[in-house]
């Protein structure tokens, strides 16, 4: 290995020190209660050094969001490779609730960022981070949406062969998702939200089947306890 190779793992190797050290901070902490030099500190390095591989705190959970949508790109490129061969809606439902729970999986550890970065844009702060980086970040967004809009417009179970109309049902899933990760995770209130995540997650899909789809949706045993999940959630004064 030659010298510019090694310099450029060690890059890699610090900038991976500095993000982890951040993130289990601000998960403990929260982000404002988490100075750089508690970062510095927890990566056994000086603030000046972390300069050098970022522009300000806010940089560093961008690039935290930048880390998760990539990971999670990189699962839902396997995850749709693999359902290129389905030949049934059973395989295209079970292939929905993979990417559900490949989505819950990133956006738990990650999905704050990204509510912050929306917050510093809406003229709450001045934010210096890398153009580089929004740059990327919304690119990597951007292509996970086109790999599930494109696996929505070729399969024959949805009402999607047009490109608008298979965009729509992407981002109909899409903010399902957002929205089904604030009920169960969000600040700790998932307890007020009455039901089992691996049944709504099942049911949920059902729903975008049922309104999307071309055949009647096949009857599941989990229905009933969805409807048993939500009169006990009714009773309670929940919905």
């Amino acid at each position: 290995m030659g010298i510019k190779e090694r310099k450029e793992r060690e890059k890699r190797q610090r900038t991976n020190d500095i993000l982890e050290a951040a993130r289990q901070l601000f998960e403990r902490k929260g982000f404002l209660n988490t100075p750089l030099q508690d970062v510095a500190q927890e990566a056994e390095i000086s603030v000046g050094l972390i300069y050098r591989y970022f522009q300000s705190k806010e940089d560093i959970f961008a690039s935290l969001a930048l880390k998760g949508a990539e990971q999670f790109d990189k699962r839902l490129e396997a995850l749709l490779k693999k359902a290129k061969n389905h030949k049934n809606k059973t395989q295209v439902r079970e292939c929905l609730v993979e990417i559900a729970h490949s989505f819950f999986a990133f956006y738990g550890p990650y999905g704050e960022y990204f509510d912050l970065l929306l917050y510093s844009y809406k003229g709450m702060k001045e934010v210096e981070i890398q153009a580089t980086t929004l740059t990327r970040l919304m690119s990597v967004t951007l292509a996970s949406l086109d790999r599930i809009k494109n696996f929505i417009q070729q399969s024959p179970y949805f009402r999607a062969e047009e490109e608008d109309a298979a965009l729509q049902t992407t981002f109909l899933l899409w903010g399902l998702l957002l929205g089904c990760h604030k009920l169960f995770e969000s600040a700790g209130r998932g307890h007020l939200f009455a039901f089992q995540k691996d049944v709504f997650i099942k049911d949920m899909i059902e729903q975008i089947l049922c309104g999307v789809g071309k055949l009647p949706v096949e009857p599941r045993e989990g229905s009933k306890t969805f409807q048993k999940s939500l009169r006990e959630a009714s009773s309670m004064g929940l919905t």
